[in-house]
């Protein structure tokens, strides 16, 4: 297990010595199926159904349509399968773009998983309309912004020993977001009385999904701002990584699925007032 986390810091040394002592070690490193390949594993056997199921549902319900946060949960799918593809392609190949590709959809996954979650509020204030759409689009804003940032972050973390001062913005906005996002779970909660019952279990379900969620920030927060080698993007301790990130973004992905698939969204009927001729028809 060690062995991989040297290879993994070897292609993350300089592109002028990374290549001949990356050498040294390669043909071991064919050899070994470590723990972190077991848990790439692990993620193409759970993903890559949620992914099907995701782009089902975009289909299904419109990819536009507001209770359409399945696409989302699309993003997510497609960056965990990437991840885990890359993370066995590193058996066999030391290119260093597979790495870059690893690390940047590892640590891009907050983003979509907390829109996945706001998607669902989003549906839920539908029905009752306490809150102005201009809330969620600045939970949007801010989460794209994250997002984006965090593209840069990720590509200057491949040349750099230490967490970029992008990587640690962007994650400073994808909690903003986490915690707009428990601000409007609070509000909608007051007017649950009020919502049908297909929303008021999918109100119930961010409420299931947010000890996963919080753990899963807790645990992205800890690597970028924390000094414990255990949560280090580069090579931390598997096993933390797959009790605190990887599971949760499972069981978050699946529940909301379910949702998706067994709560459809309800059907409001039109207020509108008919017209003077319709009346009179």
């Amino acid at each position: 297990m060690r062995r991989e986390h040297l290879q993994l810091k070897i292609l993350l040394t300089p592109l002028s010595t990374e290549i001949a002592i990356f050498r040294l070690h390669y043909n071991q490193r064919m050899t070994n199926f470590t723990y972190r390949d077991g848990i790439a594993v692990l993620q193409l056997i759970a993903f890559i159904p949620c992914l099907i199921f995701a782009t089902v549902l975009c289909f299904k319900q419109g990819i536009r349509a507001v209770s359409a946060c399945w696409r989302f949960l699309l993003i997510l799918g497609l960056l965990r399968v990437i991840a885990a593809i890359c993370q066995l392609l590193l058996m066999t190949h030391s290119d260093r773009s597979i790495v870059v590709t690893k690390l940047t959809c590892d640590m891009l996954g907050i983003a979509p998983l907390t829109l996945a979650a706001v998607g669902l509020l989003r549906r839920v204030n539908e029905t009752v309309q306490t809150l102005s759409k201009h809330v969620f689009l600045f939970v949007d804003v801010v989460s794209l912004a994250g997002l984006g940032v965090g593209i840069g972050g990720a590509v200057q973390a491949v040349d750099s020993s230490n967490i970029p001062l992008l990587l640690k913005i962007a994650l400073a906005l994808f909690v903003a977001c986490l915690g707009l996002m428990f601000c409007i779970l609070g509000w909608l909660t007051a007017s649950v009385n009020l919502l049908p019952r297909n929303e008021r279990l999918t109100l119930y379900s961010i409420y299931v999904c947010a000890p996963f969620l919080i753990v899963r920030m807790v645990y992205a927060c800890i690597g970028d701002f924390g000094h414990d080698p255990r949560f280090s993007i580069f090579d931390g301790d598997p096993t933390i990584f797959l009790c605190m990130s990887v599971l949760e973004e499972i069981i978050i992905m699946i529940i909301c699925l379910y949702v998706g698939y067994m709560y459809p969204p309800t059907v409001l009927k039109s207020t509108a007032p008919k017209s003077r001729y319709m009346s009179e028809a």
